[in-house]
């Protein structure tokens, strides 16, 4: 499982210091839509396969979706789709589509929004914000999804990577099945 690591990233040297302590890949969010030229001199540096854009996406006082930027506290201007496929063009090489509004919720994932996006580009997407139960990660996959991220579920519940990867594995998906190691 490729290590990714984000968070107040604004810098060549940032990502370099990050992925020589042993990360794989990198999320930048904020940097890249303040100054979206930076995406494309990541991309150039340390390839695209380790460049990955969160796109935090809640939806505005206009009932429309938008981007968000600063762990999701300020509002951009930014149609999701039109940045999706600018992030793809600047040389991300995935994108981690956060749901702002489903974060936390355990309602599962906003499928329209991950169609909408996946439909508009070629690189892989990771669905984040608002897994209740294994289900959501099936409702995703099934929809389109390349990958598959969750928090709460493990950390506030009775749940396991080990479970999330058994019933996957049960209901058909491509996923190794888990064992127990003792």
């Amino acid at each position: 499982m490729p290590l990714t690591v984000g968070g107040k990233i604004r810098t060549l040297e940032d990502i370099r210091l990050i992925l020589n302590a042993g990360a794989d890949k990198v999320t930048i969010n904020t940097e890249a839509i303040e100054n979206p030229e930076f995406i494309r001199q990541a991309a150039r540096n340390f390839g695209s396969q380790c460049i990955v854009v969160s796109i935090d996406v809640d939806i505005n006082e206009n009932n429309s979706y938008e981007v968000k930027s600063h762990f999701g506290k300020k509002w951009t201007g930014l149609n999701p789709i039109d940045w999706a496929k600018e992030v793809e063009k600047l040389g991300a090489g995935e994108i981690l589509l956060n749901s702002v509004q489903r974060d936390g919720t355990k309602k599962g994932y906003d499928i329209n929004l991950i169609k909408s996006v996946i439909s508009s580009t070629e690189i892989p997407v990771i669905a984040l914000g608002g897994v209740g139960e294994w289900q959501d990660f099936a409702n995703a996959l099934d929809n389109g999804i390349s990958a598959v991220s969750a928090a709460n579920i493990f950390h506030h519940t009775e749940q396991s990577v080990f479970n999330a990867k058994k019933y996957l594995y049960e209901n058909g998906y491509n996923v190794r099945f888990p064992e127990i190691i003792e």
